[in-house]
């Protein structure tokens, strides 16, 4: 990435950041582009040079998502059990929720779309929980009663259930402990005893 570049997509990232407090009291849907641009101190012109369209905000986002899986999920998920990759990718996930902060967390909450698709692009981090159910159900570790993708989509289901139950609760608990509560409880109901 050269320093055009790097500075373009900080740019975003601020911009990303400027919009998640307006959250609290209206959803992404009901922010206008100029609401946008006042929050971040930009002109409409400014917004149209970083961001084609409203939505590629959300792409922006699901981009940092997806980043932050590739970099502290996916390498430590070389040569582990099926269940033991399925619980450091729902660990990382939810450490990314909860490192992000509550606001960050609402902005997810609030977006419309899938896991698995932005702007019609398939996600990374979709598409290697999946291969992680794909090679579980292939080894018989992982229940088949889904399919891998389906069971993907209800395991991104379940996090984000608990993502969203911390959220509204103002972070009450830890997300982490009761994450690995919660995390066990998923895997143990979709790996088969060996």
């Amino acid at each position: 990435m050269t320093r055009v570049e790097e500075k373009q997509a900080a740019k975003r990232a601020e911009i990303i950041e400027k919009i998640v407090p307006m959250l609290e009291d209206r959803s992404f849907e009901e922010l206008s582009v100029e609401d946008i641009c006042s929050a971040a101190g930009i002109s409409v012109g400014s917004f149209y040079h970083y961001f084609e369209k409203k939505s590629d905000i959300l792409v922006g986002l699901f981009s940092r998502i997806d980043s932050w899986m590739e970099e502290n999920a996916f390498p430590l998920m070389k040569k582990r059990s099926d269940a033991e990759n399925l619980r450091i990718f729902a660990q990382q996930w939810l450490k990314y929720i909860e490192n992000n902060g509550l606001e960050h967390s609402r902005l997810i909450s609030s977006i419309n779309a899938t896991d698995n698709t932005v702007s019609g692009e398939r996600r990374i981090t979709a598409s290697r929980l999946e291969e992680v159910f794909r090679k579980g159900q292939e080894k018989g570790t992982i229940s088949s009663e889904l399919p891998p993708q389906t069971a993907a989509a209800m395991f991104m289901i379940a996090l984000r259930g608990l993502a969203l139950d911390w959220t509204r609760r103002n972070a009450a608990y830890s997300l982490k402990e009761t994450g690995d509560v919660y995390i066990d409880f998923l895997i143990r109901s979709i790996t088969v005893k060996q």
